[in-house]
This record gives structure tokens, sequence and C-alpha cells, in this order.
């Protein structure tokens, strides 16, 4: 069994907990208590305990987890990048990790491939490849396109976009020369943790508070904010519910016969603000 590749990870937790697992099936007694005593800390499970449940490592724990793990210098650079991008606080920081990590991967195949991640971290491709469905458009002067759009795009920002589209194959030209979206419907099939949906949710959220600031006619906004207190069993209905809610969102679209003529951002945040007691 070979040991974890950090270049297949986006979570260096999740790194770390499967390094560990793998190190104990060579070294049974490599527990996370003997992990922590390597790394000069009490013989305790709490600390790696705590890094993998969110606890902000340092940079001179880092070099210990890299120094433990024996890890190739390439591989710890990727390792440093990578808890870089996990702890970064602003999108420049972000920003910045991400594109060491693209620099510094080596495993083409892993979910840090360039394509994907370069769709994500702009929303302005998925908003272009949305437009599209709407406007018919044939690839020429993107700066009467860009003038259609709120917020404003740049005709630099189209061009960049559309070549994007256009390498991902996700849109093609039709015999009259327009540019269509390849399917109406996109989902990510990534789950929430993965840094890049993550990210492009972030995007989102900072479109939706710019439009509340923005002086978009009356009625053009439909937006509510809620705080719920509700039992457990009331929070699994409204899970469902919201599940629920987002599949019919799909079907309308994918069911919708006429000629799409609007573009709309929808968005739908539900997030617990107590922490549970313990028994």
């Amino acid at each position: 069994m070979d040991s974890p590749s950090v270049y297949t990870y986006t979570d260096f937790r999740q790194f770390l907990a499967d390094w560990q697992v793998w190190k104990q099936t060579q070294d049974p007694a490599f527990s996370r208590s003997e992990f922590s005593r390597r790394l000069g800390l009490p013989r305790t499970r709490s600390f790696l305990n705590d890094v993998l449940r969110g606890k902000t490592v340092t940079p001179a724990f880092v070099e210990r987890f890299e120094q433990v793990m024996g890890l190739p210098r390439e591989d710890a650079r990727f390792f440093r990048a990578l808890v870089g991008f996990n702890q970064a606080s602003t999108p420049a920081d972000r920003e910045m990790h991400y594109e060491q990590l693209v620099r510094l991967n080596r495993t083409p195949q892993s979910n840090l491939d360039a394509a994907s991640w370069d769709y994500y971290r702009d929303w302005h491709h998925a908003a272009l490849r949305c437009a599209l469905d709407a406007i018919d458009w044939d690839g020429e002067n993107p700066a009467r396109l860009a003038r259609r759009l709120t917020p404003r795009f740049t005709p630099g920002q189209i061009r960049a976009s559309f070549q994007l589209l256009k390498e991902m194959g996700m849109i093609a030209r039709r015999p009259d020369g327009i540019w269509k979206p390849v399917q109406r419907i996109l989902t990510s099939g990534a789950p929430a943790r993965d840094e890049r949906i993550r990210q492009h949710q972030l995007d989102c959220l900072a479109l939706a508070r710019d439009a509340l600031l923005s002086d978009l006619p009356e009625g053009a906004r439909d937006t509510s904010a809620a705080f719920l207190a509700i039992s457990g069993e009331a929070e699994t209905m409204l899970r469902r519910r919201l599940a629920h809610f987002r599949a019919e969102v799909r079907s309308i679209v994918h069911k919708d016969t006429e000629p799409a003529t609007r573009m709309v951002h929808l968005g739908i945040q539900l997030f617990p603000m107590l922490q549970e007691t313990s028994p």
C-alpha cells in the first residue's frame, strides 16, 4: 500500500488524517498520540485531533509536520502551499496560494486540474456561459455584449471567459454563427467542502451583497434573510425541502421550452449558528 500523495488533496487536514492511518498500517505504534509526540508535544491525541477539526497550524508546525512525515522537498512545498490555501483569510491570499498549487501540482488528474479550477475560480466564466443562453452573440464585439451584463463586464473579461468556455467545450457555435451553451444546466458534482466550489460560492455571496447595494429598479430584487430557532427535526425537514427546491429549480429550467431572455442569480444559504453542547 503506497503512502497518500499530497498532490491529490485539496484539504491538508484530510491528507494528514489519511497519512497517519497509512503510517499506522506500516508501523502499528504510530498512533495519533505518537504523531503528536514526534511533533515535539506531550503524548496526546488532542493536538492532531484539534488540527483535523480546524485548529490553525502555524508555519513552525507546518515545518514540523513536513519533517515528521519525511516529505520530499517538492512535496513539502506543495503541502506548505496547501496549508496556506486552506487557512487563507482573504480572497487575495487564497488566489496567491492557489497559483502556487497549480504551479507545483505534479498530478494532472487530481482535483487541482487547471481547467476545472479556472472555471470556478472566477464567477465571470459561469455567468457568461449562462448569459449566452439568453443572448444571441456571434463572438464579435465583446464591448457591446459587456454593456448588457450586470454587474458590468469588461471586454477583456468577456474575451477571457469566452476563450475558457470554448477550450472546455462548454459552448459551441451553431450553424448560424451564434454561440450557445452545450448544456442548459450545469452542476459541479463536487461536495460543498471542495475548495473550488467554496471559492465560487464566496464569489456568489459577494455578488448578492453588491446587488443589495446597487440601484436596481424597484421589484428587480427578491431577497430575504431570517434567524430561526428550531428543533433538530425541523432543521432536517428544512434541509430536505431545500434539496427538493433545488431539484425543482433544475426541473423548471430543463423543461422551459421558451427561448431564454433573462438571466438571474439565485442563492440559498443555511448554516448553524449555535455550537452543540456536550452530553
